[in-house]
């Protein structure tokens, strides 16, 4: 790690090869602009995704989204499982479900035209074959038969303190209303419409959400079964919802 510049020595050594460590870009990240972005793209559960400003930076929490979600699937036995990522952003999650369950059938969406161009691309260069909506939420999905829908909406509180370079990421993909609960209660409130009668939503939360995440699900499911699951940080990270499964 590099501490006047906050990057890891394996960035800086990206940056030196793709002939990108000038002044102007030192300065760059000084000031906080994040260094991904400038990069171009980021190593996500071992496939290379590209950024820019009109999309969030994938992390590690997302990683282990997909790593939990793919254990939930294989113990549940969803077979060629049908799945919906909304607020997609890179296309990270969708796209690495489909690299890691090849016979599944991936559709993601996000309202931001611009982050799914970035999807687009990383569709390409990855050469995955999935479905690209553009949609606020639900407003565009028409199928009624997905077997998971899997999130990582924006769920920061809208009072929340971020450090700088996370500031520079859109806000459209990090805020949301009533204490960071907004999206994923639209998310949940129509999601029945979506899903067959043996389903699994997985979505990345807001670590001080659990209470009020715990009264919504209550105010739109009846006799169901969830889980709320730490993040390797050991914070509360994960919703997981689910119907006649194993779990």
């Amino acid at each position: 790690m590099n501490d006047e510049l906050k990057i890891s020595n394996l960035e800086i050594e990206e940056l030196k090869k793709l002939g990108k460590y000038t002044n102007e870009n030192i300065s760059k990240i000084k000031e906080g602009y994040p260094v991904q972005y400038i990069i171009g793209y980021v190593s996500f559960y071992g496939l290379k995704i590209k950024v820019n400003e009109n999309t969030l930076i994938p992390r590690y929490e997302t990683e282990y989204l997909i790593e939990k979600t793919i254990n939930y699937i294989k113990k549940n036995n969803f077979i060629n499982p049908k799945i919906l990522d909304i607020c997609t952003g890179t296309g990270c999650i969708g796209l690495t479900l489909k690299h890691k369950l090849p016979n599944s059938n991936i559709t993601i969406s996000d309202i931001s035209t611009s982050a799914l161009e970035v999807a687009k691309l990383n569709k390409e260069e990855l050469k995955l074959d999935i479905n690209i909506i553009e949609s606020d939420l639900y407003e565009n999905i028409k199928d009624t038969d997905y077997d998971i829908i899997i999130s990582n909406p924006p769920y920061v509180m809208e009072d929340e303190q971020l450090p700088k370079n996370v500031l520079k990421e859109p806000h459209q993909a990090l805020f949301s209303p009533n204490k960071g609960t907004y999206h994923i209660e639209q998310i949940l409130k129509h999601a029945s419409l979506h899903l067959k009668n043996k389903f699994l939503i997985a979505i990345e939360i807001n670590e001080k959400s659990e209470q009020d995440l715990t009264r919504i699900i209550n105010k739109y499911f009846n006799n169901i079964n969830y889980k709320f699951e730490n993040d390797l940080a050991g914070k509360t990270r994960y919703l997981f919802i689910y119907n006649k499964t194993n779990v």
